[in-house]
Parts: structure tokens; C-alpha cells; sequence
């Protein structure tokens, strides 16, 4: 078997030791954990058994640290829809979302829901407008909604086909007559 080429100096141990003390993402955690015991010489499946990975993924991150440094070993999911939008844009659409009501954003003929609170749909609408963003889901709209400060409520679905109270009345007032 090969000697293994990889070895870590103590700054560079004392480097992700620190890192794995500050992170808060479970899966970069493991891949520190794994590349500083690689690094010191364990064998990949004791390293495999106490990270809880596959046998050959401490020789794939360590060489990632070897490119990119801890960089390299970074998570960088972003968590799905929800932060298709930076928090700099999430705090700009809050103080927008408080600004104006929906009738004011968006035409008449682009609204589907007609009341006077954002809705999912208005939301939707407007995220594509102001930020060229549309997400797949309508919780992820529902999530903006609460971290706007907001609370979701079903609008009253009135169909525009159906006849107002007063034309109802009227119509009946008529059969009355005859």
C-alpha cells in the first residue's frame, strides 16, 4: 500500500480546530473533523466510523483542502427556495411589503386575488417585478410573508362572473313584481 502524501502542520490543525469550534452546519463539521484526523494520520475507515461518511470521502476532502483550503470544506447550500432572495433583498421587500398595499403595485389585470392584503399570488407577482426571482413553491411565499412581518390569510374567493349582492336583490325584487 502507498504511503499517504497527506499531512497536516500543527497551524493547520490549530486552523480547523478553531473552525470546527465556529461552525454551525453539521456537514461541515464532519468534513473538518475528517480532513484533520486524515491529516494526522488516521486510517480513512477508523475516520469513516467516527465521522460517519463513506471510506473514500476523507481523501476527496482532504484533497479539496489542498486546493481550496478550508474554503474548500465550506457548505454552500443556501437552504432551497427561501434564500433565492439575499437578507439585504428580504429586508427591502418587508419595508416595501409595509409600504404599500397591493392595489398600488400591481394592475388590476394582473391581480388575482382583489383584496387589499398580500397574498401568496400578489407576492408572487411582485418578487418577479422588483427582484427577477419566482420560486416553485408557495410556502417558500408563505416564509417571505412571515419574515415580513406579515400573516398569511386565505382571500375570499369572489368569482368575477358571479353577480353582486345588489344585482341579486334586484333580479329578485323583479320575479317579486311579476
Amino acid at each position: 500500500m502507498a504511503k499517504r502524501q497527506f499531512e497536516l502542520t500543527e497551524d493547520e490543525i490549530a486552523a480547523l480546530r478553531q473552525t470546527e469550534q465556529r461552525t454551525r452546519d453539521v456537514y461541515e463539521l464532519r468534513r473538518l473533523q475528517a480532513v484533520r484526523l486524515y491529516g494526522s494520520g488516521v486510517s480513512t475507515h477508523q475516520i469513516a466510523e467516527v465521522v460517519g461518511c463513506g471510506a473514500g470521502s476523507p481523501r476527496q476532502w482532504a484533497m479539496r483542502y489542498r486546493a481550496r483550503g478550508i474554503e474548500g470544506l465550506r457548505s454552500h447550500w443556501q437552504g432551497g427556495n427561501a434564500n433565492k432572495l439575499t437578507a439585504q433583498q428580504r429586508a427591502d421587500l418587508a419595508v416595501r411589503l409595509e409600504q404599500y398595499r397591493p392595489d398600488q403595485v400591481i394592475s388590476a389585470e394582473a391581480r388575482i386575488e382583489r383584496g387589499s392584503f398580500w397574498s401568496v399570488s400578489d407576492l408572487r407577482i411582485v418578487v418577479q417585478q422588483w427582484y427577477g426571482v419566482r420560486y416553485q413553491s408557495a410556502a417558500s411565499y408563505r416564509t417571505l410573508l412571515r419574515q415580513s412581518r406579515l400573516s398569511y390569510q386565505k382571500v375570499e374567493r369572489v368569482y368575477r362572473s358571479q353577480p353582486s349582492a345588489a344585482q341579486v336583490a334586484e333580479f329578485e325584487q323583479q320575479l317579486e313584481k311579476k
